[in-house]
């Protein structure tokens, strides 16, 4: 049987002269039954259109670079760290794709990291939502994570709907609202970091390569 592949996009801080990812998110991919497809930061339409029939699913990984703000109209914080406005536009080229084809997506953290590798410890609980996705995963409603971001979502996108919060009733997690017609998860925290010893990390990539038809190649 053909194992879906993944795509999940790489980065490059504009000082660096390489691109680069934590091998926890591949390995976390082919442990649930992937396989991953590195994608170079390379923000260019033309680029997504060739790449896009050999993908069946994304992952779009967390990075070093804050989101830019203005692309959701709201001003710079006096806090906010360093931007890419390269990788801000790749995943937006790959979100509108994938919205457009309805193709699955799990999208892991994207906040302000300190450092490349996030904490590998559990640093607070999230209370998660009854009968959503990743209260599935779980088998309860309360799980610890190890988050590691500084910016948060204040409200969600249309179609989107929440399904996990920090103590201080941040969103941690959300889905979309027609989970059936298209497979959208997002969570603000690090499973790839916890799914060799912590169950519910690994249910949550297995739930979600399970949902990922492999498409027919020759």
């Amino acid at each position: 049987m053909p194992k879906p592949l993944i795509g999940i996009q790489m980065q490059r801080l504009p000082e660096q002269f390489y691109f680069r990812i934590s091998h926890k998110y591949t390995e976390a991919i082919y442990a649930a039954g992937g396989i991953p497809v590195l994608l170079p930061l390379i923000a260019e339409r033309d680029y997504v259109d060739h790449l896009w029939p050999l993908l069946d699913g994304l992952v779009l990984s967390g990075c070093q670079t804050d989101l830019d703000p203005r692309r959701y109209g709201e001003a710079p914080h006096p806090k906010l760290g360093p931007v890419n406005e390269e990788r801000d536009r790749f995943d937006w080229l790959l979100l509108e794709r994938a919205h457009a084809d309805k193709l699955p997506v799990l999208g892991i953290c994207r906040g302000f990291q300190t450092r490349d590798d996030a904490p590998t410890a559990f640093v607070h609980e999230v209370r998660l939502a009854p009968h959503s996705v990743l209260n599935d995963a779980a088998a309860e409603q309360r799980v610890p994570v190890n988050s590691s971001h500084h910016q948060a979502l204040r409200e969600l996108g249309r179609g989107l709907v929440p399904i996990a919060w920090s103590e201080d009733g941040l969103i941690e997690g959300f889905q979309n609202q027609n989970w059936d017609e298209h497979r959208v998860l997002g969570v603000q925290w690090h499973p790839e970091r916890l799914w060799q010893s912590d169950e519910f990390s690994r249910r949550l990539f297995r739930d979600f390569i399970a949902g990922v038809p492999a498409r027919a190649r020759r």
